[in-house]
């Protein structure tokens, strides 16, 4: 059974790669007129400009409704069975110890580090008054032609059964979502009988 896609997220998905779609159908004619309109204002990242619809597309463009979705439909199948290009990377580090908090940008890793895995960052001393830290998570986007790379860190060390512990008791409703930011980490260890 094939699956049905909504054009509205269609137009979504390749508004957040516009660049990678302008660059391969630059030179079609049949889609100039949509490329045109897609490109002329940054629909994905503009909070104060809306989601154009189909009937704002057709007014502006002159392309009927039916052949703009259509458009949208083979654009989108061709780009997911074609190769995507994200040659440009941004890698942000997000620091928290005992609520203090540090952010950082670096352009390039050798070896992205992993969940668990400690690191030490002498420059980070003076600002979050500890320089040994742990990934806690790693989060990865890719838009227009760029993969971000986000890293969180905590400080101190990993430990590998807090991290099943804390998140067992986050799924059983022993600790709320919001607490777990709200709480210091020696506070949720308390109330789950642990050694704070």
């Amino acid at each position: 059974m094939e699956q049905t896609i909504s054009v509205k997220q269609i137009l979504i998905d390749l508004l957040s790669i516009k660049d990678q779609v302008f660059k391969k159908y630059v030179g079609n004619v049949e889609y100039k007129d949509l490329l045109d309109f897609l490109m002329a204002k940054d629909y994905y990242n503009e909070e104060d400009l809306p989601l154009p619809t189909l009937k704002q597309i057709e007014a502006a463009t002159g392309l009927r409704t039916y052949r703009i979705r259509r458009q949208l439909e083979i654009i989108y199948r061709e780009l997911l069975n074609g190769s995507l290009e994200f040659n440009n990377v941004v890698i942000s580090f997000n620091v928290e110890y005992h609520k203090t908090y540090g952010h950082f940008k670096c352009s390039r890793l050798i070896y992205l580090p992993r969940i668990g895995e400690n690191m030490r960052l002498p420059f980070l001393k003076a600002k979050m008054g500890i320089d040994f830290f742990y990934v806690t998570d790693v989060r990865q986007t890719f838009e227009g032609e760029t993969q971000f790379i986000e890293i969180n860190l905590k400080g101190g060390f990993y430990n590998a059964y807090w991290h099943y512990r804390k998140h067992k008791a986050l799924e059983t409703g022993e600790i709320g979502l919001g607490e777990q930011y709200d709480l210091y980490e020696f506070q949720m260890k308390q109330r789950l009988g642990l050694r704070g």
